[in-house]
């Protein structure tokens, strides 16, 4: 935490009804946090944890526009993109809700962290001319999803090798993808696949 971030989120926490605050990635790490000590720090991570992993929360806290305001029956949550990152801000209902927000804004231009550059993207090499449907589908889900490839390799395996259980399974998987990563991923990743069953 540099001075400069730790004196955005004590600016913060000196607002009547603010409870803390918390900066976290996108993979779930809490980068900066500004909460009293009875809080459970490993709470505060796993709630970190969920909001990065969930799609529906990155779609909507995409961009630097991103908000989020949850209202509770004894406080409320905002949560400010920062680009790379997000600001969650734990609230009271005491808080004025008018001058927290004139706060955020100030806060989140001295903490916006630009998004990391994007890495080189080497295309793979294209799959054996002689490995069959099913394993350079295996090779394109395990490409595409990464980490989050085991479930997608399961729904394969268990398909078989029949065309007909192959695309059932690429269907299935798109769902997945759209579920859990995003609409556009899903529709890449299913069109790579159809396109070896049509080859």
């Amino acid at each position: 935490m540099t001075p400069s971030e730790q004196a955005a989120l004590r600016q913060l926490a000196d607002i009547p009804g603010v409870v803390g605050s918390m900066v976290f990635d996108v993979s779930g790490t809490v980068v900066l946090s500004e909460f009293p000590a009875v809080f459970d720090t490993a709470a505060l991570a796993g709630v970190a944890s969920r909001l990065s992993a969930d799609g529906y929360f990155q779609e909507w806290m995409s961009g630097e526009q991103g908000t989020l305001d949850l209202r509770f029956v004894d406080g409320h949550v905002v949560l400010r993109s920062l680009g790379s990152a997000w600001l969650l801000v734990l609230c009271t209902l005491q808080s004025n809700a008018q001058l927290v927000a004139m706060s955020l804004t100030q806060v989140v231009r001295r903490l916006r962290m630009s998004p990391p550059a994007p890495p080189a993207r080497v295309e793979p090499a294209a799959p054996p001319a002689a490995a069959s449907p099913l394993e350079q589908l295996r090779l394109i889900v395990a490409r595409e999803l990464g980490a989050h490839s085991a479930q997608a390799l399961e729904i394969l395996a268990a398909a078989g090798a029949r065309p007909k259980d192959l695309r059932r399974a690429i269907d299935e998987i798109e769902k997945l993808v759209r579920l859990f990563i995003s609409k556009k991923k899903a529709e890449e990743i299913g069109g790579r696949m159809r396109a070896v069953l049509e080859d």
